[in-house]
């Protein structure tokens, strides 16, 4: 015998009832505040997309200037402007020859000893140097050895040859702090006129809660005008005071003679970090995006 059961239908007021209920509830949760918060992953997003491309233009940046420091030097333009122009780090040729009566101190800064050989140049001082000679581009290191001396740069008015009455600023290189004076190192304040290779520098900002110079009293104040200490690379303030172009060229460490500065201080320092941003906005966009969806969509 076939039982059959009756079952009473859902009431359509029922039905209606929980769907209404579903319907608003979605919509109560899709307001302006889901929008607004969904701001978060985009821009997480987008600031990884920028990293993305500003890690392109760093890589192109580097791979420019480690052409620009291996490439042979060129010489000083002919005109004052074309001279001072010319882009940072670009290798250049004087020749001419020093006034080292008006020179003048960058400091305290590191030594830089990338390229001092053992019985070189240099190795005079008792300073470290490199053992391993085989890299000859260290001036992309990201910086100074830690155990470094801290000593002055010499920057000394250079006059051109083949431009009389013009003089630009050399940084001869790196001297420690005991042979502040000149009168110190007389050995090393080579006369006549010499050819030099280094590259173009630009200025630098002064550090915060310094004053922006110091002026030493030497011993030999007849030949000597006081010795000026700056502490950043004030490039027009020192061009000013010398009466030279507003140019600074930092002398290699070919330059180096015996008892004199320790040529070679050129450091270029950039930073390339941005592989972990793009990392670091990525995840965060993916985290902001999955709390998103949980919260508004499941």
């Amino acid at each position: 015998m076939l039982l059959i059961r009756r079952i009473n239908p859902i009431p359509c007021g029922l039905f209606r009832s929980f769907t209404s209920r579903s319907t608003s509830h979605s919509k109560r949760r899709l307001t302006w505040k889901s929008y607004v918060t969904l701001v978060f992953p985009v821009t997480c997003f987008a600031l990884g997309y920028w990293q993305i491309e500003r890690r392109k233009w760093k890589l192109g940046l580097i791979s420019q200037l480690e052409q620009n420091i291996r490439s042979p030097p060129i010489p000083l333009p002919a005109t004052a402007q074309a001279s001072t122009d010319l882009p940072e780090y670009c290798p250049i040729r004087v020749r001419g020859h020093f006034d080292h009566r008006r020179e003048v101190l960058i400091g305290p800064r590191p030594l830089i000893s990338d390229f001092i050989v053992p019985a070189g140049p240099g190795s005079e001082w008792n300073v470290p140097h490199r053992t391993d000679q085989s890299n000859k581009s260290g001036y992309l290191q990201s910086s100074a050895p830690v155990q470094a001396p801290l000593g002055y740069f010499v920057v000394t008015p250079f006059f051109l040859a083949d431009r009389p009455g013009d003089s630009i600023l050399v940084n001869r290189g790196w001297i420690q702090t005991n042979f502040r004076d000149p009168h110190s190192r007389r050995k090393g304040q080579v006369e006549g006129t010499v050819e030099l290779s280094g590259f173009v520098r630009y200025g630098e900002k002064l550090p915060l809660f310094k004053p922006s110079l110091m002026v030493w009293p030497c011993v030999d104040q007849e030949n000597q005008a006081p010795q000026v200490q700056y502490y950043c690379r004030a490039i027009s303030q020192m061009a000013e005071q010398l009466h030279t172009l507003p140019l600074l060229i930092d002398a290699n460490y070919e330059s180096t003679v015996s008892g004199g500065p320790i040529g070679g201080q050129t450091r270029i320092q950039l930073r390339n970090e941005h592989a972990s941003y793009i990392f670091t906005w990525f995840s965060l966009a993916i985290i902001g995006s999955g709390m998103w969806i949980y919260t508004f969509l499941l």
